[in-house]
C-alpha cells in the first residue's frame, strides 16, 4: 500500500553565473514525474521585477504558487511605494515568506538573482531548509 504524499518533485536544475556587472540564470524546460516527462516546454524561470529574475525546480504547483504570491507582494509594495522592489528586498521577501512556511513548506528549490539599484550582482540560494548564501559583488 502507498503513503499519500502532498508532495511530488517535477524535477528540473536552475543555475546562476555571476560576473562583475551580470547575472545569467538558466535552467531547463522539462517537467516529469517518475519516468514520466509530462512536458517539455515548461520554463522554471520568472521575471519578479526588472532586475530580479527567479528559477525554481521541485514541484510545479508550489513553484506556482509561490511566484503568484511574490508577484501579488511587489505589486502590493509597487502601489504603496511608487517604485520597484530592490532585488536584495525581494530576496528577504522570498526568505520571509519560505520562513512563514517552514512547517508545510513550498517544495521549492530557488535561485534568485539580479542586479540592485547601483549595479551590484545580488544572489541567494534558498531551498525548503531555509539555507541561503547571499553574495553581492
Amino acid at each position: 500500500m502507498s503513503r499519500f504524499s502532498p508532495y511530488d518533485n517535477n524535477g528540473g536544475s536552475c543555475v546562476a553565473i555571476a560576473g562583475a556587472d551580470y547575472c545569467v540564470i538558466a535552467s531547463d524546460t522539462r517537467m516529469s514525474t517518475g519516468y514520466n516527462i509530462l512536458t517539455r516546454d515548461h520554463s522554471k524561470i520568472y521575471k519578479l521585477a526588472d532586475k530580479c529574475i527567479l528559477a525554481s525546480s521541485g514541484f510545479q504547483a508550489d513553484m506556482k504558487a509561490l511566484q503568484k504570491l511574490l508577484a501579488a507582494r511587489h505589486l502590493i509594495y509597487q502601489h504603496q511605494h511608487n517604485k520597484q522592489m530592490s532585488c536584495p528586498a525581494m530576496g528577504q521577501l522570498l526568505s520571509n515568506t519560505l520562513y512563514y512556511k517552514r512547517f508545510f513548506p513550498y517544495y521549492t528549490f530557488n535561485v534568485l538573482g539580479g542586479l540592485d539599484n547601483e549595479g551590484k550582482l545580488i544572489w541567494w540560494w534558498i531551498d525548503i531548509k531555509l539555507c541561503s548564501v547571499v553574495s553581492a559583488t
